[in-house]
C-alpha cells in the first residue's frame, strides 16, 4: 500500500527554472497538491535576476540544459549570492562529466527526469526540514 502524504506549502515559493514548458507543466501539476507558491522561470539568467532582486525562494528547481545561461553555472552564481536558498537540480541527461558538474555545481541535492512525486516531495521537504534545524 502506498502511503499518502499530505504536504502544506502554503507558506513556501519554489522556483521552477524550466525552459521547457511541458516539464514545467508537469512540475506544476505534481506540486499543485503542496500549495505551494509556483514561480517558473525559463533560464538560468532569470533565476540569477530573480535572486538578485531578493525575491522570495524557499526552493529552486534547476533544469541543466537551458539557453542563454545552464544550471549548472546558475546554480553557482545563486550560490554565491546567497547560499541558504536550497536548490535541487534536475535532469534527463547525465552522461560523461554531467554528474560531475552536477555534484561540483554546490547544489543541494538532484533529480533524474522523468520525476516521481514521491521523490520530488521528499527532496523538497528535505531541504524544509534542514531549513529548521539549521
Amino acid at each position: 500500500m502506498i502511503k499518502k502524504m499530505n504536504y502544506n506549502w502554503t507558506d513556501k515559493t519554489i522556483l521552477v527554472v524550466e525552459d521547457v514548458e511541458v516539464n514545467f507543466a508537469l512540475l506544476k501539476v505534481q506540486l499543485r497538491r503542496t500549495k505551494a507558491q509556483i514561480v517558473w522561470l525559463k533560464d538560468g539568467q532569470e533565476a540569477v535576476d530573480y535572486i538578485q532582486e531578493n525575491k522570495v525562494a524557499d526552493v529552486i528547481l534547476m533544469d541543466v540544459r537551458m539557453p542563454i545561461m545552464n544550471g549548472i553555472e546558475a546554480t553557482k552564481i545563486i550560490k554565491q549570492l546567497n547560499p541558504n536558498i536550497p536548490i535541487i537540480i534536475q535532469t534527463a541527461c547525465v552522461i560523461g562529466n554531467d554528474f560531475d558538474n552536477i555534484e561540483n555545481s554546490g547544489c543541494d541535492d538532484y533529480l533524474f527526469k522523468p520525476i516521481i512525486s514521491s521523490l520530488l516531495y521528499g527532496k523538497i521537504e528535505r531541504q524544509f526540514t534542514k531549513e529548521i534545524k539549521e
